[in-house]
């Protein structure tokens, strides 16, 4: 009862903090995200060893259906081959690249350097979604990043699981890292359309608005935790549930109703946010950063050489002809509490484990900090 009770009083904490913090970013035109990060990132305390996969299992579900069930359709359908590309070549891309890089500069063994590189491959939708609130973006434009953000980040964690099975069982083989990524983000996909299909029918009679954000609710995360008790993609099964379960005829029932949903998962989606971003600055080592300076310099400088590529190289190709659009898409390269939580999930048998999570470390503390406070105003100065 006493656990309880200390883990309560350290999420009111916390969330006081977040109040605190908020209100004067707020004055200081700092990001919100970046200056909870920037306030905690220098601390130790207990409450670092909060920060665990298992807090994702409670929040991430949250975060990633309040972005998708907010994505505008008609934009999804009008530029859905850029965010393909970065969702799913992007990453391998930007994977093979830090293998590549770092193998070469012999900083790490290929296959590391490829775990290295799942880890960071993809962009946070946490991050990102954050970033994006507190700017005022073209629809299209947040649609095409928050997009990419919610699609690369199940494809990456579904790779991470392959390489970390071929490394533990000592047989590196990529045509079975493919299929695995494959086959579980295609299973998270039909485990989120599942999910939606039997809520949406299940609830076309009901009027009642507090009974349809509670059956949003248990969408969410039924088809979150579905998917992971079935080693798929939960992140895709949640993604899934929030665009398809709003593009179900009869749910929500009105527009009343709709806007009911929307301030409970805009009040839930903010709480999660301030959890994640407090307790991520906590969980980050910042000592550890600079263990291997040589390792994290390169790899940050490899994940930038990556994400160039992708914005000003392939974006052109897919009919992204605004140049400011591409500048935008460079800077929402973020790499947060997924990342994070992938590189302490890092199987202790695995070689090179602890210059991994240094160099993971120095490439989330870099990307928030400094992506987050240059994209607002790159993004005003453009004045898209």
């Amino acid at each position: 009862m006493e656990t309880y009770q200390t883990s309560a009083e350290l999420v009111v904490a916390l969330l006081a903090a977040a109040v605190v913090v908020g209100a004067i970013a707020g004055k200081l035109r700092v990001p919100y995200a970046v200056a909870l990060l920037l306030v905690t990132l220098p601390l130790r305390t207990p409450a670092a060893t909060i920060f665990a996969p298992s807090l994702l299992t409670v929040l991430l579900p949250a975060l990633i259906f309040e972005a998708a069930w907010h994505l505008d359709l008609a934009h999804l359908r009008r530029y859905w081959r850029p965010i393909a590309f970065l969702a799913a070549p992007g990453v391998a891309i930007t994977a093979l690249t830090v293998a590549v890089v770092l193998s070469l500069v012999h900083a790490l063994p290929f296959t590391q350097a490829l775990l290295l590189g799942a880890i960071v491959s993809a962009t946070d939708p946490i991050a990102v979604t954050a970033a994006f609130k507190e700017i005022s973006a073209p629809d299209e434009l947040s649609t095409i990043v928050e997009g990419e953000s919610l699609c690369n980040d199940g494809i990456a964690a579904v790779l991470y699981s392959a390489v970390v099975g071929v490394l533990v069982v000592q047989h590196p083989d990529t045509t079975s890292i493919a299929l695995r990524a494959a086959g579980g983000s295609i299973a998270g996909v039909v485990i989120g359309l599942v999910a939606a299909a039997i809520v949406a029918f299940g609830m076309r009679t009901v009027r009642d608005a507090p009974l349809q954000i509670c059956a949003s609710l248990v969408a969410a995360f039924a088809a979150y935790l579905a998917a992971d008790r079935f080693g798929a993609s939960g992140i895709f099964a949640a993604l899934v549930v929030g665009v398809a379960l709003r593009a179900f005829p009869g749910f929500p029932s009105d527009e009343e109703t709709t806007l009911e949903i929307d301030r409970f998962w805009g009040a839930l989606a903010f709480i999660a946010n301030s959890l994640v971003f407090l307790l991520l600055g906590l969980r980050i080592e910042f000592g550890r950063i600079f263990h291997e300076p040589v390792l994290a310099l390169v790899t940050i400088a490899a994940v930038l050489l990556s994400r160039a590529v992708l914005a000003y190289g392939a974006l052109p190709l897919l009919g992204i002809t605004q140049r400011g659009w591409r500048g935008i898409v460079f800077l929402s390269g973020m790499r947060g509490a997924l990342s994070l939580a992938l590189a302490l999930t890092i199987p202790t048998s695995v070689p090179f484990r602890a210059e991994v999570i240094d160099a993971v470390f120095a490439v989330v503390a870099f990307t928030l900090v400094v992506q987050g406070l240059t994209i607002g105003p790159v993004l005003r100065r453009l004045r898209l």
